[in-house]
């Protein structure tokens, strides 16, 4: 076969048509000395030069069952491609024959010759089985006779004639067959004028083909086995097939060798290339698929020599393409080399060539390494009614120790790249080409990748042609390679010649076994995970549209419920199959009945357990919170933030031990409170959390070992021995890179290693995390949706625009940026968002990088405050106000007040009335800043714009504030107002007590102010702040009037008969 070798044939390429890029092609000596030259001499072996010797195997047919009822005479035809066959007989002859009447003599004997510990012979056979067909040999006839043949109508005729090669062997030649079918489809090539007539020529008909896998040959034991080898029959049509009145004939064949095939060489991998289709083909494509071909070739990344052309290293071929619907393609994996002497109608023959592999139509788009930044337009290709152009044909290679290591360098060195051409009748006459680089199996423990390759045409057409609208909408062409080694080539392989010499483990090299962690098994663990994720979704959303929307009846919502009933039988069907199923196998109907009994009662426990989750009283995962307003522990914990935030440490305190005392769930309280440490960088009180026993039977169980992750990597960067010290970031990938495979449906963990990779621009790992999370696009991710506003989100409270020229990878990128800046893993968010910066304006930029500086205190002296100009323009005026409220709060954050207050308050004469809650911090700090400098009109205002419009959502920072500001402009009444809305935030201050009790004792409220100050004081242990009283201090005691009945009120008139004596 051309090209079939792991290193090609030396010819020169020659093409009509100029690519891209200058090639040259190099042949198989002068390309293996240049790929072994790139390895260190200290690697390469020494060669051993010594005696190959030729050792033959022996072949004799020992059974043949089940044969086809005929009354022509059958003949079994051996055939390879090595042409070394030769039938053991006195007289020499290239007739690879076996008649009838010898199938029962256990002769003749076949030799078939072998080199021993050639690496040459050893990719020849591994790639090229042996090939054993049965035909009837039907005599010479006049045309149009019929024959008396039972189980040979109807079928494809070969014509085979056996005719010496220049070697002297047997070689199957086939003639080109007619296009007739029935009883016209005999060819009338032989037919000849006779005395009675027009006759037909003797000819051979083929009725059945199997083959047998030669690898199991080489071991460093003589061989001697009996294999059998299953002859199936020829089909023409799908009609054929399906009626399936053919038999299938079983042969039993004695092999053995005289010497060991291996004496002194170990071959340690496989390599298993695989052509699967070509999807997104034109028109005029599908029409000559027959003429189609496909090489790959290793193609050299940097010029070489005066002329720059770049070195090809040919490595194989594909050809007869079919063109067909997606869904209706045979998902066997066939031998490219058997499929080449088959029949064009390979789909009804696939167990003549299949080779234990099989495409899985259900994932056919999934488990893909996308080529980057290409959109295939996945979405818009139906299998149903799409066509592409079906190969599904496989090459094997042999590797050995030395060919490991040269592929191990040229893939970790990024040398190479694998050219793909697609070219029709000679591999000269390129049409499309594409590039596909194989750097992801340096990563470690990769052995197994599926390819997108985007195949381009090698000219553009000169003059663009009118395309019509349904190609418009097509996206790119592409084709689905596989590539699979048995073992990685970046590890220490070990020999596999051993697995020859066992029966059941010969078997195991006849297919490539995935990787362990990737697992496509229909029970595998992943997919249910995957699937009940889906279908907790499912009920979530569904419980959520129903307290949203007030549904009482379904007739109310018919369409609605009528799509999500489609959607849960759909999954249930896949739960079923994946998990019940499964753990409850079933042969009857009863036995099926009470699985689906089972099955029944488990989901509804579970479907209990979501509702129960969505209650105002348990751990508040239901989305439907946010429609209503924020649930308690979540308001309270806000308002002890922005109290922290804005320079209320006591107050703060207070506030965490009061929400520590009166919160129920401490789940939820202690997530919070990690939260919060590792948000305000108070890592060593974070450790805490995981000193005690946790659950782990919640929704954040997973944030909680993320950021278990990111707490050692800070405090070991924090850490004061420098080893720890040097040793941090190192010690954190590698915990990453396990926690990802652990939890491999989670895309921000892949990420993150993408990006830790790109900053040392490690290929293979960028390669293999980009694999892992773009796979991951249709599974839902695990949501944060029970915490207080982040310290981040205080800051940028919304999400800037991307540029046009960003791509879904980058909005996923953001995503996981947005996560980890929740979380308070300011130092991750750092890192993804580096990769992500360009698609935001050089201000956006601005913003983000100094809000997180902001938040992990990296604002020293040397920082410098930018403003960029704006325009005048509403989103113009958005940004100003952007840039005056970070830089203020980068000022504030390093203590300078006074700038900051001018940042402040030019923002607060610009915000808009609209905009004004995306400001809040800092029109908190300007209030508190204010208040302290007694600018209370300014700090009335300030506290003004942070009130809610809404006087049933409770608040207390800015009523509060407001409460005080205006207690101190004289302006009493006005604040008894916002002072009381503080007592109704469900936490117990005793400030607003007392300073209530203070302003109705100033407006001669005396019995208010006592009931005030009785609540104020029911509590001693909590004490008041010494500013209230001061403010007690500043009121003359003659002015107080010594009766408690009276208020003041007007209406509370005191009559005369009050004073009289009881």
């Amino acid at each position: 076969m051309q090209g079939s070798s792991i290193l090609g044939r030396s010819t020169l390429r020659r093409t009509s048509r100029q690519t891209r890029r200058r090639r040259s092609t190099v042949g198989p000596i002068e390309g293996s000395r240049s790929l072994i030259s790139e390895v260190p001499s200290t690697e390469r072996p020494k060669e051993q030069k010594s005696f190959q010797q030729r050792v033959f195997l022996y072949i004799q047919l020992n059974e043949l069952t089940k044969l086809p009822k005929t009354d022509n005479p059958l003949e079994l035809h051996l055939y390879h491609p090595k042409n070394t066959l030769q039938k053991m007989q006195e007289r020499y002859t290239t007739e690879t024959i076996i008649y009838q009447h010898e199938f029962n003599l256990k002769k003749p004997v076949f030799a078939l010759g072998v080199m021993q510990d050639d690496i040459e012979d050893m990719n020849t056979f591994s790639d090229q089985p042996l090939l054993i067909s049965l035909y009837q040999r039907i005599p010479r006839r006049r045309k149009g006779a019929k024959t008396k043949s039972r189980g040979a109508t109807s079928q494809e005729v070969s014509q085979v004639n056996t005719e010496p090669s220049e070697n002297g062997e047997g070689v199957q030649k086939k003639t080109k067959r007619s296009s007739k079918r029935g009883s016209e489809q005999f060819s009338e090539e032989g037919a000849e004028e006779g005395e009675g007539g027009t006759f037909s020529e003797e000819r051979l008909e083929l009725l059945s083909r199997g083959h047998c896998d030669l690898l199991q040959l080489f071991q460093k034991r003589r061989f001697i086995s009996d294999i059998t080898i299953f002859l199936y029959p020829e089909y023409q049509t799908s009609s054929q097939a399906e009626l399936n009145d053919k038999i299938t004939s079983c042969s039993v064949w004695h092999m053995y060798s005289i010497l060991p095939i291996l004496k002194n060489f170990n071959f340690t991998n496989l390599a298993f290339l695989t052509l699967e289709s070509i999807y997104n083909a034109p028109e005029e494509l599908h029409g000559q698929c027959s003429d189609l071909g496909l090489s790959v070739s290793f193609c050299a990344k940097q010029p070489e020599g005066e002329d720059g052309s770049f070195k090809v290293i040919p490595l194989c071929t594909y050809s007869g393409f079919v063109s067909q619907i997606i869904s209706d393609q045979n998902t066997s994996i066939g031998w490219e080399n058997i499929k080449r002497d088959l029949s064009s109608n390979m789909q009804y023959t696939f167990n003549q060539m299949e080779t234990n592999s099989r495409v899985k139509l259900p994932r056919l788009f999934r488990m893909l390494l996308w080529e980057q930044d290409v959109d295939f337009q996945i979405l818009k290709i139906d299998p149903v009614t799409d066509l592409a152009l079906i190969n599904n044909s496989m090459h094997r290679f042999v590797l050995n120790e030395e060919m490991r290591k040269i592929l191990e360098a040229a893939v970790v060195h990024n040398d190479y790249d694998l050219l793909l051409q697609l070219y029709q009748d000679t591999p000269s006459n390129v049409l499309y080409e594409g590039v596909l680089n194989p750097s992801i199996f340096g990563y470690p423990g990769v052995n197994y990748c599926r390819f997108a390759i985007q195949l381009k045409p090698v000219l553009e057409p000169k003059v663009k042609l009118s395309i019509p609208r349904e190609t418009m909408l097509m996206g790119p062409m592409f084709c689905t390679f596989k590539i699979c080694f048995f073992q990685p080539i970046c590890e220490r392989n070990e020999p596999l010649d051993k697995f020859n010499e066992s029966i059941l483990k010969r078997l195991k090299l006849r297919r490539c076994f995935d990787m362990e962690f990737l697992k496509e098994d229909e029970d595998d663990v992943d997919v249910l995970l995957e699937l009940y994720r889906a279908f907790d979704d499912l009920i979530s959303d569904t419980i959520g549209f129903i307290i949203k929307r007030g549904v009482k009846d379904i007739k109310e919502r018919k369409e609605f419920f009528c799509c999500q009933l489609g959607n849960l039988c759909n999954l249930l069907l896949k739960i079923c199959g994946c998990d019940f199923n499964v753990r409850i196998p079933t042969k009857t109907n009863i036995e099926f009945r009470e699985m689906l009994t089972h099955m029944y009662r488990e989901l509804m426990d579970r479907i209990e357990g979501i509702f129960a989750g969505c209650s105002w009283t348990n751990s508040c995962d239901c989305a439907t919170y946010q429609e209503y307003g924020e649930h308690g522990l979540t308001r309270l914990m806000n308002e002890m933030r922005l109290a922290s935030n804005t320079g209320q440490r006591d107050l703060a305190i207070h506030m965490y031990d009061e929400i520590d005392h009166s919160t129920a769930n401490r789940i939820i309280f202690d997530f919070v409170t990690l939260l919060n440490s590792v948000e305000t960088l108070q890592f060593e009180q974070a450790a805490r959390y995981f000193m005690k026993p946790r659950t782990r039977d919640w929704s954040g169980h997973y944030f909680t070992l993320l950021l278990q992750l990111y707490i050692n990597y800070m405090m070991d960067l924090r850490s004061a021995d420098e080893e720890v010290l040097s040793t941090a970031k190192t010690n954190m990938i590698e915990s990453l890179r396990q926690f990802a495979h652990q939890n491999n449906l989670e895309s921000e963990t892949w990420i993150l290693l993408y990006c830790y990779y790109k900053q040392v621009d490690y290929l293979p790992g960028m390669e293999f995390t980009r694999w892992k999370f773009q796979n991951l696009l249709e599974v839902s991710s695990k949501t944060l949706a029970f915490t207080p506003c982040s310290l981040y989100e205080l800051y940028l409270p919304v999400d800037f625009e991307f540029k046009s020229s960003c791509n879904a990878m980058n909005i996923q990128f953001y995503a996981v940026f947005k996560l980890f800046a929740r979380l308070g893993a300011y130092a991750f968010a750092e890192v993804v968002f580096s990769d992500i910066e360009h698609c935001f304006t050089e201000a956006e930029v601005y913003l983000i990088k100094t809000t997180l500086k902001i938040l992990q205190r990296q604002i020293d002296n040397k920082f410098r405050v930018i403003m960029m100009p704006t325009d005048n323009s509403v989103p113009g005026k958005l940004k100003r106000c952007y840039q005056l409220h970070i830089n203020g709060s980068a000022e504030y954050s390093r203590g300078r007040c006074q700038e900051a207050m001018k940042y402040f308050q030019e923002l607060l004469l610009m915000t808009d009335p609209n905009d004004k809650a995306l400001f809040k911090l800092s029109f908190l700090r300007l209030g508190h800043l204010a208040f302290k400098m007694e600018q209370y009109e300014l700090s009335e205002k300030a506290f003004d714009f942070c009130v809610p419009s809404s006087y049933k959502r409770k608040n207390f920072s800015a009523n509060f504030g407001k409460g005080l500001a205006l207690y101190h402009l004289n302006r009493l009444e006005e604040a008894i107002p916002f002072l009381s809305r503080c007592t109704e935030v469900d936490l117990f201050i005793p400030d607003v007590w007392g300073y209530l009790a203070t302003i109705n004792l100033r407006l001669n409220r005396n019995k208010t102010a006592l009931e005030c100050w009785k609540m104020a004081k029911m509590y001693p242990e909590l004490k008041i702040s010494k500013n209230v009283y001061t403010e007690l201090e500043k009121i003359r005691y003659s002015d107080v009037h010594l009766l408690v009945d009276d208020d003041g009120n007007p209406a509370e008139t005191m009559s005369k008969m009050d004073f009289i004596a009881l």
